[in-house]
């Protein structure tokens, strides 16, 4: 991918650095749903099954939104501080809709609308990095990756406090403010900074080529990689606050502190997997990782409560978020320039639709034998995916250059 004509490398620096931030505020959003979801459980009185649909409607509304998310990335690429800035806006505003929710189907509404404000984030955000970065790809993504990875670890804690003091329903209403606030900021610094030129496809055309990108063998393979590891993902982030606000009695504060240590392996190591794969290969990284990762699933359920459970949520998150950025870098590296954005939908689509059903089926498990049942589904779909990757042939015929 060439690199923007007339881009400095200090502008180049703002992207990176807004991006990565902005990645951050985001995520500090995306980890309250999960710290709330006892709260609204209990406040809507919902069981396990109604969480479980409510995590799968989320989940396939910001999967859908990810095609007319690309298509603005890729066709709007001039308008890149307007797409971020709105994003992390419209979030908080989706926060205050959830936050006056008083029963089940308007949680699901404003929580539906929450993720397809998050989803209008990716595309544009990590095309730009793919292509002003394209020799340090990998690592690169894993910078802006680290950025969500520090949101979810101050996010829990943050949120966990202040349900404490102000009762769930405030805490969500009340981030409007900031999200105004971080969305005028976004929008004023990268507005200065330059773009690639714009797509000028028709939405037909445009579909068309997502159609051809369908046609690559070795993309479809990492787009069910990318579905098996999302779907033990959001059933463990689902599941994980009710096991220890139901199993292990644990209050809202600790909770929080388990969900933020579950990211705070994932700040050194992120970069770490993303400097080693533009080196080592994707592949070498993502089938072992991908394994680590199930069996501590499993183990969050032998593990007791203290230390030795912090330690198994710490190597949890050592690859609970950092695997999805291999399997974005090896992505790119199978598709041609241009339709970055595009590419970047595609993934994220096509991992949360297919694995949104997880959630509910877990909910299912969950109501009829136990919590324990969810972490054994999450897991057995992680472990899947590594055996897959192990077995099949699905990068490129090189290992990409660490220029």
């Amino acid at each position: 991918m060439l690199e923007t004509e007339g881009i400095t490398r200090r502008q180049r620096i703002t992207l990176l650095i807004v991006t990565v931030a902005g990645h951050g505020l985001k995520h500090v959003f995306n980890s309250a749903f999960f710290i709330l979801l006892p709260e609204i459980k209990l406040g809507l009185g919902l069981s396990n099954t109604q969480v479980g649909a409510l995590s799968t409607f989320r989940g396939i509304a910001g999967g859908f939104a990810n095609v007319p998310a690309g298509f603005m990335g890729d066709l709007y690429g001039a308008r890149r501080a307007e797409i971020l800035g709105l994003s992390i806006f419209l979030v908080s505003v989706f926060a205050f809709a959830l936050g006056i929710a008083t029963a089940f189907w308007m949680a699901v509404v404003a929580a539906s609308l929450f993720s397809i404000a998050i989803t209008f984030w990716h595309p544009s955000a990590i095309a730009s990095i793919s292509r002003e970065f394209s020799s340090r790809r990998g690592f690169a993504i894993a910078l802006h990756g680290t950025g969500g990875s520090m949101g979810e670890t101050v996010g829990p804690i943050l949120v966990g406090f202040l349900i404490v003091l102000v009762g769930w329903r405030v805490v969500l209403q009340m981030s409007l403010v900031p999200g105004l606030l971080f969305g005028l900021a976004i929008w004023a610094l990268l507005r200065t900074v330059p773009t690639g030129k714009s797509s000028d496809s028709s939405l037909s055309e445009y579909l068309g080529s997502v159609a051809g990108l369908l046609r690559n063998g070795r993309l479809l393979l990492v787009l069910l990689f990318a579905a098996g590891f999302v779907g033990g993902q959001s059933t463990i982030l689902t599941f994980l606050p009710i096991y220890l606000d139901e199993s292990l009695r644990a209050s809202t504060v600790t909770i929080g502190v388990y969900l933020s240590l579950a990211q705070v392996g994932g700040i050194v190591s992120q970069p770490l997997m993303g400097y080693a794969s533009d080196r080592l290969g994707r592949k070498l990284i993502l089938a072992p990782s991908l394994a680590v990762l199930g069996l501590s699933f499993i183990g969050l359920i032998i593990a007791p409560a203290g230390w030795v459970f912090g330690l198994v949520v710490l190597a949890m998150g050592a690859f609970l978020f950092p695997l999805m950025v291999i399997l974005l870098a090896a992505a790119m590296d199978l598709v041609a320039t241009g339709a970055q954005a595009a590419t970047v939908s595609l993934v994220f689509g096509a991992a949360i639709v297919v694995s949104a059903f997880a959630p509910a089926l877990a909910g299912v498990l969950a109501d009829s034998i136990g919590t324990e049942a969810a972490f054994i589904l999450g897991a057995g779909l992680v472990l899947a995916t590594s055996l897959l990757s192990a077995i099949t042939r699905w990068g490129p015929l090189a290992v990409p250059s660490a220029r």
